[in-house]
């Protein structure tokens, strides 16, 4: 993990480019898929236990897991405010969310999780587990669990 530069803002994000999206057009759009970042890692790795498996009838595990770390110049960040957005504004979406670019024009940083939660996988629906899970991703970042 680089160390951040001086004056820019960390965002973050969790996916999975094995899982397909699912844009509903309330909490996600299909012209932001793949974009939507905050500033608060712990939320971010609530999306944890969404990106290591699929859910419904074919459940399964699915290999791929990834927080990605974008860092901003702290001058720019509100230029990339979600509710600034003509199409996410008018979403349900959280106060820190933020709409990167995935051209590149934003450096994103790829930390893979399938080896921080191997063990864990297919029972991050438990409240310990996924406790852990967290702290191991957060740990990942240099970052401390609130919880602890």
């Amino acid at each position: 993990m680089t160390k951040p530069k001086t004056n820019t803002t960390i965002l973050y994000r969790i996916e999975n480019p094995n899982i397909a999206p699912n844009p509903n057009g309330v909490t996600s759009h299909q012209d932001h898929v793949g974009q939507w970042f905050s500033s608060n890692p712990e939320y971010v790795v609530g999306y944890l236990r969404k990106s290591t498996q699929t859910f419904g009838v074919d459940v399964k595990l699915v290999d791929g897991a990834q927080l990605l770390r974008a860092e901003v110049p702290t001058d720019r960040v509100e230029d990339f405010a979600a509710s600034k957005h003509p199409i996410a504004g008018n979403m349900d979406i959280e106060s820190d969310n933020y709409l990167i670019p995935r051209d590149g024009s934003v450096a994103v940083e790829v930390i893979p999780l399938d080896e921080i939660i191997v063990d864990l996988r297919g029972r991050l629906g438990y409240y310990n587990v996924i406790k852990e899970a967290k702290k191991r991703v957060l740990a990942r970042i240099g970052l401390r669990h609130m919880e602890d």
